[in-house]
């Protein structure tokens, strides 16, 4: 089976992009991982995998590949932003976020379909609910 990284890799070249240390670094950390990384907590953990690379080369890797179409962000609200591998690199996921206590959440991609082609059938407009999560109360703090 080929790696995220590997993918990642062949993915650059494919586009004449540079694979860099950080690029790959990146990728190994957010494929690695099923926690909500912020692009701070990723520069740590890149850090840890390849010493000498820079945070800030970290960030502009993150920024990059999100150009590219190979990471993603996902705003959080008060819990910030936080990244996670895109496409065919990670499965398809949305997020709630309680409102209580500050649990994030994955949920099945499909699962607002229903909405997403209504509001396009309807409104014409294409929802994007994987750049944002969904606020709500967990179970826990319903109890």
């Amino acid at each position: 089976m080929t790696s995220a990284v590997e993918v990642t890799a062949q993915r650059l070249r494919d586009r004449g992009e540079r694979v860099t240390p950080a690029r790959l670094a990146v990728v190994e950390v957010l494929a690695g991982t099923e926690e909500h990384l912020s692009a701070e907590q990723i520069g740590e953990r890149a850090e840890e995998l390849r010493p000498g690379i820079h945070r800030a080369t970290v960030y502009r890797a993150l920024d990059a590949l999100g150009e590219f179409g190979l990471v993603t962000h996902v705003h959080l609200g008060r819990a910030g932003t936080t990244y996670h591998l895109a496409g065919d690199l990670a499965p398809r996921h949305l997020h709630l976020r309680c409102s209580e206590c500050g649990t994030v959440y994955d949920a099945p991609g499909d699962i607002l379909e229903a909405a997403r082609k209504k509001v396009q059938r309807e409104l014409g407009f294409q929802l994007a609910p994987e750049q944002v999560a969904l606020v709500g109360v967990c179970v826990e703090c319903q109890g």
